[in-house]
């Protein structure tokens, strides 16, 4: 059986999202990253920081999580510093550093981790990446955000999805005929690249007679079957 290939870190196109992304942080503006689950959002983070200083705080549900990341990231270890230690420990270095600090995946923040980040965004530009800018999704932190510059992360374009094709297929890891459907792919993941990566993956573990509507229904099938898998795993632990 032919192994799954890891597509995680496959990454094509958003050549204008990042145009936009690396001029904003060259003048050093806040950002808002916005776009649905799935979308892009972390992986274009990743691309900016392939060449831009950005220190990350990818767990950013409670300050405590905020300081583990971002010590983590430091070298630095709390000892027995309570948090409100260690969060002030963080505030001097990175307003004295000033370097740009993202914090992606948030939420429904709380008063508390809002008053961080507003506190932040008084000395570094911060980047706050999310699903929806709507005060009810987003949490307290949406008061402050008046002078962030929202982005938002469309779906890929088909030129953008025939080109990640292309470039599973050129490493083998997915069957040849594959590129002549990208533009079924592309419909069937309606432009999110999880869902095209996880139909890339169906398509490495297996192989689907794509050229008949019964392959191509079975291949959409299988994904879904995959991910309602995933998904109850992921809500039992």
């Amino acid at each position: 059986m032919p192994v799954a290939v890891n597509l995680s870190l496959a990454f094509a196109g958003r050549q204008k999202e990042l145009t936009t992304l690396n001029s904003l942080y060259a003048q050093r503006k806040h950002v808002l990253l916005i776009g649905p689950p799935g979308i892009g959002k972390s992986a274009l983070l990743q691309q900016v920081r392939l060449h831009s200083p950005l220190l990350l705080c990818e767990e950013t549900s409670k300050l405590s999580r905020i300081c583990d990341g971002l010590e983590r990231q430091l070298g630095w270890t709390h000892y027995r510093l309570d948090v409100v230690e260690r969060k002030n420990r963080l505030l001097t270095y990175i307003e004295r550093r000033g370097e740009s600090v993202a914090f992606d995946h948030v939420a429904q923040t709380p008063p508390r981790i809002a008053r961080f980040m507003a506190h932040l965004s008084k000395h570094v530009p911060i980047w706050i990446v999310c699903r929806s800018k709507l005060p009810h999704d987003i949490g307290r932190v949406w008061e402050y955000l008046y002078d962030f510059v929202r982005v938002h992360v469309p779906p890929l374009s088909i030129a953008e999805t025939r080109l990640l094709v292309a470039q599973i297929v050129a490493q083998k890891n997915i069957q040849q005929d594959a590129l002549n459907q990208a533009a079924l792919l592309h419909q069937l993941s309606k432009g999110n690249p999880r869902i095209l990566e996880e139909l890339l993956i169906e398509l490495s573990i297996r192989k689907y007679k794509m050229g008949t509507p019964f392959g191509r229904c079975l291949l959409d099938l299988d994904r879904r079957i995959q991910e309602i898998t995933t998904n109850v795993a992921n809500s039992s632990t």
